[in-house]
């Protein structure tokens, strides 16, 4: 009796052991299982859209005073601002014994925002400055020699008189006309002071074919515009997010209305 009782007893220790064993596998499944992500993001859904993708486009928003470069308004480069079929076609001019690409003023100030009235100051490179009536300046030819030679644009008058190293012209309303030549570095703020513009104000900065991206105060004198050995005028802002801050053919920077 004693032998069968210890055969039973042996029987049920081992039926035991066996339930233990098999359940212990089943629990760390069910934990498994509860770790694992009920489902697998989509990139597409998580990531955050492009900028180009978001922006209004140019034609929609509201357009304030212009700071215009001007060898991007005579030269064209990509369509937008204007079309291959609308760009001026220069004329050979000769000054000072020497042949120029001669261009009528009007390529650049068609672009104004607003209608060109009044008195404008001329700033050539050695900081001297002349006024003229707003018509006289429509009227004149502005010769380059080359895009890309690094020499400054000469302005000729209907008359014949001629304003030799331009760099800007400043209209009664206060847009300007601006000229960066072949490897000149452009620093935003100061030019902005230079030309009695509100250096804390945010503006945009637009490519020849109108895709635009804001710069802030805070960008200003981390990077700047450049006068590429292409004749091109470049801008880079490095630590900016929008386009890594890169957009090439710059032809306006443009106050934000509204």
């Amino acid at each position: 009796m004693k032998k069968f009782l210890a055969v039973i007893l042996a029987a049920v220790i081992a039926m035991s052991m066996a339930a233990c064993g098999s359940s212990a596998p089943a629990e760390s499944g069910e934990e498994e299982k509860k770790a694992l992500p009920v489902s697998t993001p989509n990139p597409e859904e998580t990531a955050a859209p492009l900028y180009k993708d978001i922006m209004k486009p140019y034609s929609e928003i509201q357009h304030g005073k212009r700071i215009i470069f001007i060898q991007n308004t005579l030269v064209f480069s990509r369509e937008g601002v204007f079309t291959e079929a609308e760009a001026p076609v220069a004329e050979t001019v000769n000054y000072n014994g020497a042949e120029y690409n001669g261009y009528p003023m009007t390529a650049a100030t068609k672009h104004l925002t607003e209608a060109n009235t009044g008195d404008v100051t001329v700033y050539t490179r050695d900081g001297a400055s002349s006024t003229v009536a707003a018509a006289d300046f429509e009227a004149m030819t502005v010769l380059i020699d080359d895009f890309q030679s690094g020499n400054n644009p000469v302005l000729m008058g209907a008359d014949g008189t001629a304003i030799e190293n331009f760099e800007y012209a400043v209209m009664a309303n206060g847009e300007v006309i601006a000229s960066i030549i072949t490897e000149e570095e452009y620093n935003v703020n100061e030019h902005l002071q230079k030309y009695g513009w509100d250096n804390t104000k945010t503006y945009n900065l637009v490519a020849t074919d109108v895709f635009y991206i804001p710069i802030t105060p805070e960008d200003y004198d981390e990077g700047g515009l450049r006068g590429a050995l292409s004749g091109a005028i470049n801008a880079n802002f490095p630590d900016m997010i929008i386009a890594t801050g890169k957009l090439n053919d710059v032809v306006f920077i443009e106050e934000i209305v509204g």
